[in-house]
């Protein structure tokens, strides 16, 4: 399922990062690379506040959309 559709506060492994070539490098560059665990803390204005790799990153929603995921 995409990050934008996953619940809050519950644990998920990336399974897949899609989208353009430049969407994707910028991703992988904040930690977003398939195997890593993230959590969605909350969404605020279409912004998505996660936590990946013990950091918080905020993340827009069409980002979100591009972030595959599977529950543990």
């Amino acid at each position: 399922m995409p990050l934008n559709l996953a619940e809050f506060h519950k644990a998920y492994t990336i399974a897949k990062v899609c989208g353009l070539e430049r969407q994707k490098h910028y991703l992988e560059t904040l930690g977003f690379t398939v195997g890593s665990t993230v959590e969605v803390l909350s969404e605020l204005h279409g912004y998505f506040v996660v936590l990946i790799r013990e950091s918080k990153i905020g993340i827009e929603k069409r980002l979100a959309q591009n972030v595959i995921l599977v529950a543990e």
